[in-house]
């Protein structure tokens, strides 16, 4: 039986097994670090199936590897129970200052036992929100992980949706990290992190890490698993980490990975987000698959205070479809990848320097990678500022676009032959 027969083989609930880290393949050469965090969300555990269908084969055959392959499991606790998190969304906690807050009591212990509690209950009675706890364990495997590093260091954070999906790819929009998403044959979503606080990938992304997020699906399908497997094998080859006849049914894999998003748009970016206050009640619609076209003011949703509506004509994108979660559901619209283009261009000659001269636009008073806008700017405006690399930020009657760093390791362009 193949590897992917195996996987289709199994639904998304039987192979999980409940440990931080889920494997450890250590190439016989020094080369790039594949560093794969799966299941950051309890509900989503495809991901770490795939990781351990992968690990598992690779160990099995032993090929030949430049550099190391690596998989962490988020969410233990969730995972366990199958629920998106405990107490506290583990993919919203990943702020610098938390992070440093957490980081500074890690080191703090380091002089006695830098292990956390080994019995996750006590750990996390001892340390409040069981979300804490798991932040804390993982943070350290993740900084043992980076510490052995041989090479460039490249991050996989793997999902699924609760809508029916397609695979799709997400990343925080630097050249480096749209190149690493570009090798995959899937769709690229732009934006999201200017919608959301506290992502993980956000925190790589400032650790120097080049980093992409995959959704392989809609939860507990084989398709997911087997949409993650196939990501994770096309990534192996498109880092020069594997030779290609290592690689089981690679033409195969990458044919089925973008059969599954076939008709979509390469690139799409988010422009808008409906954020679920904690006094609503907000309920999806039935029926509405991820990408789906829907037009202004067509009602997709309910809420405490009446229908919901959709601000405006595009794609929807991850409507909610499970109990726990307050994003309720983002519009996407398609990028031209000449666009992309031009922006890998005008951030490669250094043009954000410049964007201080567009009328409208200011210079932080603190901040030399911030720019300050007025209230209301125009999309356009906007546009511009994301071809160069800002961000927004809204901040009461300003809007502050803050410069995301650029990191630039080397990204090979294909497979190795031999």
């Amino acid at each position: 039986m193949t590897t992917s027969e195996s996987a289709s083989a199994r639904t998304a609930e039987s192979s999980f097994t409940y440990r931080r880290r889920l494997g450890r393949y250590v190439g016989d050469r020094p080369g790039p670090l594949l560093l794969c965090v799966a299941g950051l969300h309890g509900n989503e555990r495809a991901g770490v199936i795939a990781v351990e269908h992968v690990m598992e084969a690779l160990h099995r055959r032993r090929p030949s590897m430049r550099g190391d392959f690596v998989g962490l499991a988020g969410n233990l606790a969730a995972l366990e129970c199958g629920r998106r998190y405990i107490d506290e969304d583990l993919n919203r906690m990943w702020q610098p200052a938390r992070v440093d807050a957490v980081l500074a009591g890690l080191r703090s212990e380091a002089g006695g036992s830098p292990t956390l509690p080994a019995e996750p209950a006590e750990g996390r009675a001892s340390l409040g929100a069981s979300e804490h706890w798991e932040q804390r364990q993982l943070l350290e495997a993740l900084g043992q992980e980076l510490g052995e590093a041989r090479g460039d260091i490249f991050a996989l954070d793997l999902h699924t949706t609760s809508a029916e999906s397609a695979p799709f790819a997400t990343l925080g929009d630097t050249r480096a990290n749209r190149e690493f998403a570009l090798k995959l044959p899937l769709p690229i979503v732009l934006g999201l992190e200017e919608q959301i606080d506290g992502a993980m990938l956000e925190h790589l992304d400032q650790r120097g890490l080049v980093g992409i997020g995959i959704e392989g699906g809609v939860h507990g399908a084989e398709e997911s698993v087997q949409a993650h497997e196939d990501s994770l094998w096309i990534t192996l080859a498109a880092l020069e980490m594997l030779a290609i006849e290592d690689i089981p049914e690679l033409a195969r894999r990458r044919a089925r990975l973008a059969h599954a998003s076939l008709g979509l748009p390469r690139a799409l970016e988010v422009r808008y987000r409906h954020d679920i206050q904690s006094e609503d009640v907000f309920k999806m619609l039935p029926g509405f698959r991820n990408f789906a076209h829907v037009e202004a003011g067509q009602v997709v949703g309910s809420s405490s205070s009446g229908p919901v509506r959709s601000p405006e004509s595009g794609r929807i994108f991850l409507p909610l479809y499970q109990e726990l979660g307050n994003d309720g559901f983002f519009i996407v619209h398609e990028v031209n990848p000449a666009w992309l283009r031009v922006s890998a261009l005008l951030r490669g000659l250094g043009a954000d320097r410049l964007a201080s001269f567009i009328p409208g636009v200011e210079r932080h008073s603190e901040r030399t990678d911030a720019l300050v806008l007025g209230p209301a700017p125009s999309r356009f405006l906007i546009g511009v500022l994301h071809l160069l690399g800002f961000r927004k930020r809204v901040e009461a009657d300003r809007v502050l676009m803050i410069r995301r760093a650029e990191h630039e390791p080397r990204i090979p362009e294909g497979p190795r032959r031999g």
